[in-house]
């Protein structure tokens, strides 16, 4: 029995999808079907019942379950325990970032860190914010950030920012009519992030829009997104200071109708939040936030918009 094996069945038991629990997991729907199939094989049992309404934990995968998380965690401490008496007395705190580090002010976080706590090892990782739940449950990542709000019982968070997101339409796709309505500005090609809750707070914003936006090209994360809203390929959702400067070159406007706030917000798990390496990376990153940026403050309500 393989350890990837245990993560990919615990994966499936919470996400009660094949799908979903693929796309956490970053591997092929397929093979995640094949992991599962020959553990239930080795294993002797079925652990779950495929239905309609999807994968459902079987009387004898319930009863495993808890087992497979313990040696899962297990394995965990196993491997941080290592990683401390590999790096001596250093210890090490891991935050995962679901956006670009200079928004998140990484290097600000890192510098503070260093100061307070100099015998602490920061590491960032890239972690879409629908990763950041499992990341955290699975020891990847100590703490994370990520859009939206959380339910999950088992991890706790607390809001660092409140995002503003807006639509942006590059020059080279406006119409003639200086006023879009949806049914025009969801025509027209769109460049789609899978699992980025922005376009859930566009909806919440617009009512009752059934019609859903012509996606042309799907990208992986905001990045790609910036780069293919400048080669004028697509409409997109994006922060507000990430459209800022774009709005001011001249190179898109703002859909009068498209904004919408998201928070941002630092998650944990509730079984570390007396960990100290948590508690100084939660005050550090706080105390961060809770000061102005540098540069680059301000609104659009005297940029164009359309």
């Amino acid at each position: 029995m393989e350890h990837y094996q245990l993560k990919s069945f615990l994966t499936v038991a919470c996400e009660q999808n094949l799908t979903r629990a693929a796309a956490v997991l970053h591997i092929s729907q397929s093979a995640l079907s094949t992991q599962i199939k020959l553990l239930e094989e080795e294993l002797g049992l079925r652990l779950f019942k495929r239905t309609s309404r999807g994968m459902l934990l079987t009387e004898q995968g319930r009863q495993l379950l808890a087992r497979a998380q313990d040696v899962l965690e297990a394995a965990d401490k196993l491997q941080q325990q290592a990683n401390v008496l590999a790096r001596g007395n250093t210890v090490s705190v891991t935050i995962g970032l679901n956006t670009d580090p200079n928004f998140l002010r990484v290097s600000a976080i890192n510098q503070r860190y260093s100061q307070l706590h100099g015998n602490t090892n920061v590491i960032f990782h890239l972690c879409q914010s629908i990763d950041t739940t499992q990341r955290l449950r699975h020891g990847q990542i100590d703490l994370g950030f990520f859009y939206g709000d959380n339910r999950e019982p088992d991890i706790e968070q607390t809001v660092i920012s409140q995002v503003r997101t807006c639509v942006v339409i590059p020059t080279q796709l406006l119409s003639d009519d200086p006023i879009m309505s949806w049914s025009e500005v969801s025509a027209l090609p769109w460049i789609w992030v899978e699992n980025l809750p922005f376009f859930a707070v566009l909806q919440q914003s617009l009512g009752d829009y059934r019609t859903l936006p012509n996606k042309a090209v799907t990208a992986i994360d905001e990045q790609i997104v910036r780069e293919l809203v400048l080669a004028g390929q697509g409409v997109a959702i994006m922060r507000e200071d990430e459209a800022r400067p774009l709005v001011e070159s001249g190179q898109v406007k703002i859909w009068n109708k498209g904004w919408g706030e998201i928070p941002l917000c630092l998650g944990w798990l509730a079984n570390n939040r007396e960990a100290p390496r948590v508690k100084a990376a939660l005050e550090v990153i706080r105390y961060i936030w809770r000061k102005p940026p540098s540069m680059g403050d301000g609104e659009l309500a005297d940029k164009c918009w359309i």
